[in-house]
């Protein structure tokens, strides 16, 4: 599993749930509440582990859609996909979705980019989120993965990352930014689409050879939305304009490792290649339609699920509130 390093601009404190859901500190990984859920068998799984493993680092770190785009994207089709990929999942022992039970269901919706263009007419009418420099950015979030022999159930961790840090500014940490710096990057981002995915390629490097252009914009622009701490409104609704004019950007409708309500974006990939069988899904909010959360799966199952609890500026990097 994925193990994050502190360092010196940030700080992390693992946590675990217990059994019935509660956040206890223990060390047992949630196995009990996991272990009701059917898994897949780990042999079934080790053969493409190391390579979603590997892709999992070269890419990082009113429930709805307005109805009338959500019936015309589904339909009657969509109705039946729901019924054969519903799954079981774990629950707390009160009839809810424990955190970081392994997801419920799938929904295919296809293309993305009417659901973009509308997301990001609703960002673009939120509220916007500012620091200042000597603040920090509190996160707390739950993954499971099943890959994960030792801890194969729900983790829980939290996370100060300082908003200004010159140690990860000015290309000091490649493509590793600090809030300050990405935020100064949103409020400079043109209106055209298209200008905005050639500044977003350039903000974010490539980083491996096989990567097409189209991967890279993705790539780019998924990272800006994910870490977008501190923003303004109107500045990241372009993100979601360019995005939604990336050729190739699908979404499901599906439930993130909080049993959330969730949106997955991807890349849909056609054919055979160096990422064949895997799917990188990130997950937003329906009704913010911000940032919540990852899926990584393998072969049409989910491995890897994570969701982000909470985010908050705080004063020091021992808050929480």
């Amino acid at each position: 599993m994925r193990r994050w390093a502190p360092t010196p601009h940030s700080r992390s404190t693992p946590r675990r749930w217990s059994e019935d859901g509660r956040d206890d500190g223990g060390d047992d990984g949630g196995a009990g509440t996991a272990g009701r859920c059917p898994r897949p068998q780990r042999a079934d799984l080790l053969p493409g582990r190391d390579r979603l493993l590997a892709e999992t680092r070269r890419g990082s770190r009113a429930r709805r859609l307005r109805s009338d785009w959500r019936l015309a994207a589904i339909g009657a089709a969509a109705a039946i996909t729901a019924a054969a990929l519903i799954v079981p999942q774990a629950t707390d022992g009160r009839g809810e979705t424990a955190p970081g039970a392994r997801p419920g269901y799938t929904i295919e919706l296809g293309s993305a980019k009417d659901w973009l263009d509308d997301a990001a007419d609703t960002v673009a009418a939120g509220p916007a989120v500012t620091a200042r420099d000597g603040q920090w950015i509190y996160t707390e979030t739950v993954e499971t993965n099943v890959t994960d022999d030792e801890h194969p159930g729900p983790q829980t961790d939290e996370r100060w990352t300082r908003y200004a840090d010159p140690a990860t500014e000015d290309g000091r940490a490649g493509d590793d930014h600090s809030p300050r710096e990405q935020y100064a990057f949103l409020q400079s981002l043109p209106d055209d689409p298209r200008q905005v995915r050639a500044r977003a390629r350039a903000f974010f490097h490539a980083t491996d050879a096989s990567e097409t252009r189209t991967e890279h914009e993705y790539r780019a622009l998924i990272a800006l939305l994910s870490r977008a701490y501190v923003h303004d409104p109107v500045d990241l609704a372009k993100v979601y304009r360019a995005l939604a004019t990336v050729p190739g950007v699908r979404a499901a409708d599906v439930q993130d490792a909080a049993g959330r309500d969730a949106i997955a974006l991807y890349l849909h990939q056609e054919g055979p290649g160096p990422r064949s069988g895997l799917r990188q899904e990130t997950l937003l909010d329906p009704v913010t339609r911000l940032y919540s959360g990852y899926r990584y799966l393998e072969g049409g199952e989910v491995i890897i699920t994570g969701a982000r609890l909470t985010t908050r500026v705080v004063d020091g990097d021992d808050e929480r509130r």
